[in-house]
């Protein structure tokens, strides 16, 4: 079992800082953030802080030896290596009625407290107090310096935290949800679930409330206000990815209809090195939910010169 000092002295002989430097960047982690704003889809703005280099050091290294400790359930599809958005969608594909659910202030809402009992029920075994008080303490931000100290988006570490620390809820409304014959899936802070039938989904969403009720850490409470039920005679978006009428999976089209825009302009060379770029990271990623669709866009290109040749003659 390691202790906080043991530690220390891995992280100091791994990174190669010294151990009196590193404990005083251990000390003060918390506040060794540079905190910004992002616009929110909904309106305002979301907080958003990024730990300085240092403190990114020290939570890889913790992250690293965290991994093969902490359980992830299968239903948590986000920041995994193999699976994504499209993976996550694809599960919903073959169901008519679906179920999405938001969590307010996801990411703020788990505490440091609620890291250390996390660690202590699920790897007790490996670290002492003193040991998961330090790992805890240095996953999380003051916020404008201020307690109680928190996970942040921004973080290398709360990945892997923010999809382990809900382990057990996962496990619970997984196996409900497999006895009703509903597919259910957790991206981050958006739950999804989908099945044949509506009247399943009603039951699922008093589940939901009714286990994180029960939750003794953390404390996560539910949007009302993002709580939405679809059908397939409707629009049906799981994690920003379209559900089709026809069960294909599709970026949507005003986000098409952008990008043709974009691509035309560049074919005309009127688009600035920022807008390619751009350009080329918004194509890879609908080649990626519709595959072959830049081809695609290409023949629709050439074909307008094509025709506007033809008119023009």
């Amino acid at each position: 079992m390691l202790d906080a000092q043991a530690i220390v002295r891995g992280i100091s002989f791994d990174t190669g800082i010294m151990s009196s430097h590193l404990l005083a960047i251990i000390r003060t982690a918390p506040i060794r953030y540079k905190e910004f704003t992002i616009p929110k889809k909904s309106g305002g703005v979301r907080d958003v802080a990024q730990p300085a280099r240092e403190v990114k050091a020290i939570q890889r290294w913790l992250i690293k030896s965290l991994t093969p400790l902490l359980p992830v359930h299968e239903a948590t599809t986000a920041y995994r290596s193999n699976s994504s958005i499209r993976h996550n969608a694809n599960q919903h594909i073959r169901s008519n009625f679906f179920l999405k659910i938001d969590f307010v202030d996801f990411f703020p809402s788990i505490l440091c407290d609620d890291i250390v009992r996390h660690l202590e029920c699920k790897c007790g075994d490996s670290f002492d107090e003193s040991a998961r008080r330090l790992i805890a303490h240095c996953l999380c931000w003051a916020p404008k310096r201020l307690p109680p100290l928190r996970l942040c988006i921004g973080a290398p570490s709360s990945p892997l935290v923010s999809n382990s620390i809900l382990y057990d809820f996962d496990l619970a409304i997984s196996k409900c949800a497999i006895e009703r014959g509903v597919v259910y899936t957790r991206y981050a802070d958006d739950l999804t679930f989908s099945c044949p039938d509506r009247g399943r989904l009603d039951e699922m969403l008093e589940l939901v409330k009714s286990q994180l009720s029960e939750l003794d850490y953390p404390k996560i409470r539910i949007n009302p206000a993002k709580t939405v039920f679809a059908s397939r005679k409707g629009r049906r978006v799981v994690t920003g990815i379209v559900l089709t009428p026809d069960r294909k999976l599709s970026v949507g089209r005003d986000r098409k209809k952008l990008i043709r825009a974009m691509y035309f302009r560049l074919m005309n060379n009127l688009l600035d090195e920022d807008s390619q770029e751009r350009l080329a990271g918004m194509l890879a990623f609908v080649d990626n939910i519709e595959p072959g669709y830049s081809s695609r866009l290409a023949r629709s290109y050439q074909s307008s010169i094509e025709r506007r040749g033809r008119q023009g003659a």
